[in-house]
């Protein structure tokens, strides 16, 4: 039955996520993720954004095929503009869901030919600005360590 080897896959490796089978920890990060939060950190400067936005190309982009070159060059005609893109992030505690959204292709882990679901892997290929935000969110957690 054509399709229904990556069916088993995808079910294999990403189970459906359904509120009603959560128990009471799931609803509550569930609920807690789903209010923004206010905070009061110091915005991230540009060369701050600029350093972490440097980063190689060599890894491939996610959904919104932007590569990191894209960014790098952006950054550098429209510093103030992406400068205040990631601090809005940080004033309203929200990471735009479009930079969570991942490219997931399934690889496979062995040489051996299987239709076992367990021999294959997903990986995650995720949006260059989510991945510049998340290492800017970082060096901040890191510095107070």
């Amino acid at each position: 039955m054509p399709g229904a080897k990556p069916a088993r896959t995808l079910q294999y490796h990403f189970p459906e996520d359904r509120e009603e089978s959560e128990n009471q920890l799931h609803k509550t990060i569930r609920r807690s993720v789903e209010e923004p939060i206010n905070t009061r950190d110091t915005g991230f400067s540009k060369e701050e954004i600029r350093q972490i936005a440097s980063f190689s190309d060599k890894k491939a982009p996610g959904r919104d095929r932007i590569t990191a070159s894209v960014y790098l060059r952006t950054f550098k005609l429209l510093p103030e503009v992406v400068t205040a893109i990631y601090n809005q992030c940080l004033d309203r505690g929200c990471f735009p869901k479009r930079w969570k959204a991942a490219k997931i292709p399934i690889i496979k882990s062995s040489q051996e030919n299987s239709a076992e679901p367990s021999k294959y892997r997903p990986i995650s290929l995720l949006n260059k600005g989510g991945k510049i935000l998340e290492k800017l969110l970082i060096t901040r957690i890191t510095h107070y360590l």
